[in-house]
């Protein structure tokens, strides 16, 4: 019998690490907020952290677990869709974004009346069978979320650096998912089990590679730069968010590699002609 001390105290952190997770976003929404435009930043995370959390949010609520998960995915749920306001009101892809919302409503619709009809006991389960059944809904776009910006991994083994990679970010995330396996573990949940033993392992081999092509003494290869047309330009204002497959419409930089600078004989030859 675990110890209910124990167990509150490992509640407590992973509350805090999920709610961690959550709020991350921000400081990438509150950039784009500020220069409103959204760069190279993709919808597609936002609208599955959406769906994460309404699934998990509702998982919690069928299996009468309101601490931590139901109380953290309401809030979760919430945040979520903020972001996606403000990724909204900056986007110049307004025509694709609202095709990505469109099929991502469609998901939160038909899974909102699976649970209330099901909760209600019309699909002829029990509360407890609709919580199991959404917790494996939960665990797949649990995956989804956690995939969404692994794509990061393939650039890093292609240009031999790890400058793509948050190393903040995974450490955060690794940490959160240890208290959430432990908690799992605790409770006897392989729902919970199960998908965080997938992300303790993907991001102790993402830290791994930030070793291994430590930004430091692998920098970024100067062929990355040149190429004007590459899609996944090292424009580092995301959060662990993935870049989209189109580039969007914003003012182009000047490239801090190619800054015209004054001779420094000029003002010699200034002072010359004077004489």
């Amino acid at each position: 019998m675990v110890d209910s001390t124990v167990l509150l105290v490992v509640r407590i952190l992973a509350a805090f690490g999920a709610l961690a997770l959550i709020c991350s976003p921000s400081i990438l929404l509150r950039q784009i907020h500020k220069q409103k435009h959204v760069g190279v930043a993709s919808v597609i995370p936002l609208v599955m952290l959406v769906i994460n959390s309404h699934v998990w949010m509702m998982y919690g609520y069928m299996g009468e677990n309101y601490f931590p998960i139901f109380s953290c995915y309401v809030f979760g749920d919430l945040a979520a869709l903020a972001y996606v306001a403000v990724y909204w009101r900056c986007t110049t892809e307004k025509h694709y974004v609202a095709r990505v919302l469109a099929v991502a409503t469609t998901i939160v619709v038909i899974l909102s009346i699976y649970a209330i009809v099901g909760g209600l006991g019309g699909s002829g389960q029990t509360r407890a069978e609709v919580g199991r059944t959404l917790g494996y809904i939960g665990d797949a776009t649990a995956i989804c979320l956690y995939a969404a910006p692994m794509e990061k991994l393939f650039q890093v083994l292609k240009y031999k650096s790890a400058v793509f990679i948050n190393a903040h970010m995974v450490m955060a995330s690794l940490t959160n998912n240890v208290m959430w396996f432990t908690y799992g573990v605790l409770t006897g949940n392989w729902i919970i089990i199960a998908p965080n033993i997938l992300f303790v392992t993907l991001n102790s081999s993402t830290l791994v590679l930030c070793m291994v092509y430590n930004p430091k003494t692998h920098p970024l290869h100067e062929s990355f730069f040149a190429a004007s047309d590459d899609d996944n330009a090292p424009i580092q204002v995301s959060v662990e968010l993935s870049p989209k497959a189109a580039a969007s419409k914003v003012p182009s930089l000047p490239s801090p590699e190619y800054q015209a600078m004054q001779s420094p004989l000029e003002p010699l030859r200034l002072q010359l002609d004077r004489n």
